[in-house]
C-alpha cells in the first residue's frame, strides 16, 4: 500500500520558505536583544524611523508584545513587559547548523560528529540535541536535504537557470562523477577532525556556511544603520559566499546537482543514517507504464521507474507529484536497501534522456 499525499510540493516549498525565514530572523533577534537589553531600542525605532532596519525592529518588536504576557497594564495603557519579550527574543537562536527553539535543540548530525571528535568525549547536551534529527533521519530518509537545507533550495533553482540556458538553445554539460566522492570526503574531514581537533567540514558545508553569512549579512546592516547609513548593503557577506556561488555556477553550467548528488559530506552522512529508514518511495509496476517523467525531474539522478532508489533518494516527492499514473507514492517498509554509488548506474539529464555511463 503507498500513500500519495496532496500538495505535497506546497507543503515542502513552505517549509523551505520557513527555513529562509528562520534564518534572517534569528540574527535579527539577536540584535533585537542587545538594543532591548541595553535600554535603546525605543530610541533607536524613533531614530530610524522609516528605514528598512528600524521597520524590522519595529515589526519584530510588535510580533514579540502581541505573543502571550507581552504586554502589561501600566499607569492606564499598555506598555511592553520587558522581561517577558526579552525571554521570547532569547529563547530562538542558532540556524539550519544548530538551532534552538524554547527548550527544543536540535544540531545537525555532522556538526555533532565533528563536535565530539574534535573534543573525543560525549557531552549529554549535544547528544540531546542529536535526537530529532537523527530520529527524523531514521524515519523519512535524508529530508534534511530536500525539505530544510537552505542550499537545497538554492540549487533547484539551477536546475531553472538550467532550463532557461537550454530554452535560449545553450546546451549545458552534464558530467557524472562517483557518488563515493561524498562519503570520501566524509571520512577524510572527520578523520583529519580527529587529528587537529577542530572542525573541519563545517567550513565547507553550505548550511554551515549560509547559516554564518545569513549573521554576518543581518549584522552588516544594522552596523550599516549605527554609522548613519541606511539602506540595503551586501558588505555585510564575506568570502565564504563565493564558496556557495561557484557551486552553483557550477552546477548551472557543468554538472547538475553536482554538489547534492557527489560531493556534500552532510549528504554522505544522512545517506548513511537514512540507510535503514522507514518510509521509502516504493512504485506499483501494474500502474507504471515506464513514461519517464520521474526520471526527468529526480533532483538526484535516480530512476524510480525502474526501482533505481537507494540511500540517495531524499524523500523529495518531485517523482510521487510527477506521476500521473499513480504509480509511486510513500510506503512503510523496513527492506534495506543497496548504495548507488558508482558512476556506472542509470543516470538522467535534464533533457529527460535516461543515460547508461
Amino acid at each position: 500500500m503507498i500513500w500519495q499525499p496532496k500538495g505535497l510540493q506546497g507543503i515542502r516549498r513552505t517549509v523551505q520558505f520557513l527555513v529562509i525565514v528562520m534564518m534572517i530572523t534569528i540574527p535579527t533577534l539577536s540584535r533585537y536583544t542587545n538594543y532591548l537589553g541595553a535600554r535603546e531600542l525605543d530610541k533607536s525605532l524613533e531614530r530610524w524611523d522609516g528605514t528598512l532596519q528600524g521597520e524590522v525592529l519595529g515589526g519584530l518588536d510588535a510580533v514579540l508584545r502581541a505573543l502571550p504576557g507581552g504586554e502589561k497594564e501600566r499607569v492606564g495603557r499598555m506598555v511592553r513587559n520587558r522581561t517577558q519579550v526579552l525571554e521570547y527574543a532569547q529563547s530562538v537562536r542558532g540556524g539550519p547548523w544548530s538551532v534552538q527553539i524554547g527548550p527544543v535543540s536540535m544540531t545537525d548530525p555532522l556538526a555533532g560528529a565533528e563536535s565530539i571528535m574534535a573534543s573525543k568525549q560525549l557531552v549529554w547536551v549535544l547528544l540531546i540535541s542529536l535526537f530529532i534529527p537523527i530520529i527524523g533521519t531514521v524515519l523519512f530518509g535524508r529530508i534534511f536535504c530536500s525539505w530544510v537545507c537552505p542550499m537545497g533550495l538554492l540549487l533547484e533553482f539551477t536546475d531553472k537557470l538550467r532550463n532557461l540556458l537550454r530554452f535560449l538553445e545553450i546546451r549545458p554539460h552534464n558530467l557524472h562523477f562517483s557518488r563515493s566522492i561524498k562519503y570520501v570526503l566524509l571520512g577524510v574531514g572527520l578523520a583529519l577532525t580527529v587529528m587537529m581537533s577542530m572542525p573541519i567540514l563545517g567550513y565547507i558545508y553550505p548550511p554551515a556556511i549560509i547559516g554564518r553569512e545569513a549573521h554576518d549579512l543581518v549584522f552588516g546592516i544594522f552596523d550599516r544603520i549605527e554609522e548613519g547609513r541606511s539602506g540595503f548593503w551586501m558588505g555585510g557577506l564575506t568570502w565564504m559566499s563565493l564558496i556557495i556561488l561557484g557551486i552553483a555556477l557550477f552546477e548551472v553550467t557543468v554538472s547538475r546537482r553536482w554538489w547534492c548528488r557527489y560531493v556534500c559530506p552532510g549528504g554522505g552522512l544522512y545517506s548513511l543514517l537514512g540507510k535503514i529508514r522507514v518510509t521509502r518511495v516504493k512504485r506499483v509496476a501494474d500502474k507504471c507504464t515506464l513514461c519517464g517523467d520521474c526520471v526527468v525531474v529526480c533532483p538526484m539522478g535516480l530512476v524510480p521507474m525502474q526501482d533505481v532508489m537507494g540511500v540517495e533518494c531524499d524523500n523529495c516527492g518531485l517523482c510521487v507529484s510527477s506521476c500521473n499514473d499513480d504509480a509511486l507514492g510513500y510506503s512503510i517498509s523496513l527492506k534495506d536497501e543497496p548504495f548507488v554509488s558508482s558512476v556506472g548506474t542509470n543516470k538522467t539529464d535534464k533533457e529527460g534522456v535516461v543515460q547508461s555511463a
